[in-house]
């Protein structure tokens, strides 16, 4: 194999494994009772006729008797090789795929096979799971390009050499986890190279840099001739041509602690804590019910994090916080609900906080599409333990069926679907009733008439209120033959013609012109000049 000219990335050991002058893997072989270098070629070697330059390479003195104990390198290159294989084993998303990079990608599946060259494209809304045979997971992040490049068994599958090429985006390694020994794994980028043998650890690949996390155990990343430990806990960068930064600390997991568990609104708005050290933020909105489904990835440089729809459900937030050279900090879980569907409506009638003068007041909400009926609640407590009315309808209005008692009220309205789901209340909103005025009381009033006048004396109108008096010859009080208002007491109204006159009076409030109903009462207005006749009646003859 060529050298490698890009940094490398190598997990720390006490006693790191033996490497090939050509940089192929070395497998490490425990002499048992009985081994003989010739019966080991035999069994294991792609050539058995080539034990000698194992004998040699392990300075070995008597191939035919081996300490039991003694531990045996032998190069990949000459043993005995077979094909592995990896398996999809969750794909989110339209995560694509193909066999060898000149044939057409096709959609992938989980459950199937994926051989040596195959590559792996996952969207920006998507994730998937990779198994390797020996139980390494690999766990492709939201815009990841992978290819699996080498993924091979030697030694009766006693060891293993895989080598996965990251061209972007981000995985994270969950490797070996059985601890099986002579298990060689090798992620490369464009800027680095990662050789791991059971570790936990981040890489994020880009055109220029290659970004390193470790979680656990500790990892030797190496770039133009220099070498830096980056223990668990600690993350480094290293920069296309430039040697590898100093590990630093990585961020702690964020407080979520203060992140509301429900939203019955969208979008979805979270506001991240202060934390020192912390430039920007990495979110993540995996599935509740599988943490590998990533549905949303978002970075935030401000203070909070939105994501635009989810549909109802239990999630969970992986929150990060990101430092100066763009290391991602340790994880914060938190759990959350979304109940917003089907969407509340808007309530439009009375406004939040208005005051209505009618026994009676029409309530109204706006009208949302695919939905079958509203559920709304009137209470005049704001917890609604107890409402007044609990009421399911069509359309987008409803009106007290009796007269409601003066005060404050709180009502809400729910919307409910087809099948009969019921979304989430919409925020409460109060009104305040307060009785408009009464009929006015005429039983007091008195009336009288002179030659060209009305006179009338009313009581004095009930505080905050005054009259509005309406004289007409119908008893519409259309049209009016003379309109006034008075607080009361003595007034003068225009005399109308003798006969039967209608005089309409409303007490009216003066804060904000609310008028009661109106009291009609007929009267008969006498004749200006009721002795006129007899002064005619000599005349009759005459006429």
């Amino acid at each position: 194999m060529a050298p490698i000219l890009a940094p490398t990335l190598a997990l720390a050991q006490t006693a790191p494994a033996a490497a090939s002058v050509s940089g192929e893997p070395m497998w490490r072989y425990t002499v048992r009772p009985g081994d003989t270098l010739i019966g080991l070629g035999q069994r294991y070697l792609r050539d058995p006729t080539q034990w000698p330059q194992i004998q040699r390479d392990n300075r070995v003195g008597n191939p035919r008797q081996i300490p039991p104990g003694t531990v045996l390198l032998f190069p990949a290159d000459l043993l005995r090789q077979q094909p592995s294989k990896a398996q999809l084993v969750q794909a989110f998303g339209a995560v694509r795929w193909r066999a060898q990079a000149t044939e057409a990608w096709q959609d992938a599946q989980p459950g199937q096979s994926l051989a040596a060259g195959a590559q792996v494209q996952v969207p920006d809304s998507g994730s998937a799971v990779i198994e390797l045979a020996n139980g390494t997971r690999l766990a492709l992040q939201p815009g990841s390009a992978l290819t699996l490049d080498t993924l091979s068994l030697y030694a009766d599958g006693l060891m293993a050499d895989t080598r996965l090429r990251l061209q972007q985006g981000q995985i994270d390694i969950q490797d070996n986890p059985r601890r099986l020994p002579n298990q060689n794994l090798r992620i490369l980028t464009p800027s680095a190279q990662a050789v791991v043998r059971g570790t936990q650890f981040r890489v994020g690949a880009g055109a220029d840099a290659t970004r390193e996390e470790t979680l656990g155990g500790a990892v030797e990343l190496q770039a133009a001739g220099a070498q830096v430990r980056v223990d668990a806990g600690m993350g480094s960068l290293a920069r296309k041509g430039q040697p590898p930064l100093p590990p630093v600390r990585l961020l702690p997991p964020p407080d979520v602690s203060a992140l509301p568990s429900l939203f019955e609104q969208l979008p979805l708005r979270f506001t991240l804590p202060a934390q020192a050290g912390a430039v920007s933020w990495f979110g993540q909105v995996l599935a509740a019910s599988d943490s590998a489904q990533v549905l949303v990835q978002k970075t935030s440089t401000g203070n909070a994090l939105s994501v635009a729809d989810l549909p109802n459900g239990r999630y969970v937030l992986r929150l990060r916080a990101v430092d100066a050279n763009g290391l991602q900090g340790l994880d914060a879980s938190h759990t959350f609900t979304v109940f917003a569907r089907p969407f509340f409506p808007m309530l439009t009638a009375p406004a939040a906080g208005a005051t209505v003068r009618v026994a009676r007041p029409r309530l109204a909400w706006s009208e949302l599409l695919d939905v079958a009926r509203s559920h709304l609640q009137l209470a005049a407590q704001d917890d609604f333990a107890r409402p007044l009315y609990d009421v399911e309808q069509q359309g987008v209005h409803w009106t007290p069926p009796a007269d409601l008692a003066a005060g404050v009220w709180h009502w809400r309205v729910a919307s409910i679907d087809a099948q009969g789901r019921q979304g989430p209340w919409s925020p409460p909103q109060t009104f305040r009733y307060v009785p408009g005025p009464g009929p006015a009381d005429l039983d007091k009033a008195t009336m009288r008439f002179d030659r060209d006048h009305l006179l009338l004396d009313l009581p004095a109108a009930p505080s905050g209120q005054h009259y509005a008096l309406t004289l007409s010859d119908h008893a519409s009080l259309q049209p009016a033959l003379a309109q006034m208002q008075t607080p009361g007491g003595a007034l003068t109204l225009p005399r109308p013609s003798s006969g039967k006159r209608y005089l309409g009076a409303r007490l009216v409030d003066d804060s904000d012109g609310t008028q009661g109903p109106p009291v009609v009462q007929v009267i008969d207005v006498p004749p200006r000049y009721p002795d006129l006749w007899l002064l005619l009646i000599p005349l009759l003859p005459a006429l």
